[in-house]
């Protein structure tokens, strides 16, 4: 499996797939937090295997790598997102774009036993950022709910399921990490790409 790509290059593909800056802005945050939940994980040290942080890094900014086409076409940017990264040769960093919004196998199990992987910590790092801010879970939901449910009762169920489990995911994430959820933007403040 080929190593992650750099965030350079992570950069010149959003350049080349047109990436909207608000669309950008949105996505360095995203891998902004998914290095630091790596970094504390790796820190604290209560964790048997933390996530590849520069394939966290690259899922964070990619996986939003097809949103402008599929804003443009009505396409389904995650799995569209994956087809772009199996393009360019990082089929692994597809199936976790693929997974940001939707997790396949989430796994109880594991987390308990504080595995969590690059599929997770991104997908729970984009739950954390509405456009370019951190936001709580709850403040995510209503915003997703309100921009993706269109009233519609099924969809807006399937969203409230997901977001159970990202709620699930964040307990068990965070009982292996020394700070609550509510101290990730302070934790965050002093880093950049």
């Amino acid at each position: 499996m080929k190593q992650a790509p750099s965030i350079d290059q992570c950069k010149a593909w959003m350049d080349s797939y047109e990436m909207l800056d608000n669309i950008r802005a949105h996505s360095y945050l995203v891998a902004r937090v998914a290095e630091l939940l790596v970094d504390e994980l790796n820190r604290v040290g209560k964790t048997p295997d933390v996530a590849d942080k520069q394939l966290v890094i690259a899922g964070g900014l990619l996986h939003d790598i097809a949103k402008t086409l599929c804003i443009r076409t009505g396409c389904h940017h995650a799995r569209v997102g994956r087809e772009i990264c199996q393009e360019i040769g990082y089929p692994h960093l597809g199936e976790l774009v693929e997974e940001h919004v939707y997790l396949k196998n989430f796994t109880s199990e594991l987390y308990k036993e504080g595995l969590f992987g690059a599929k997770e910590i991104v997908n729970y790092a984009d739950k954390r950022v509405r456009h370019d801010e951190i936001v709580s879970l709850s403040e995510r939901l209503s915003y997703i709910l309100e921009r993706y449910g269109h009233g519609d009762p099924a969809r807006e169920k399937l969203i409230r399921k997901n977001f159970s489990f990202t709620t699930e995911l964040e307990q068990f994430l965070f009982s292996f990490l020394d700070f609550s959820p509510d101290l990730l933007e302070s934790r965050l403040q002093s880093r950049t790409f």
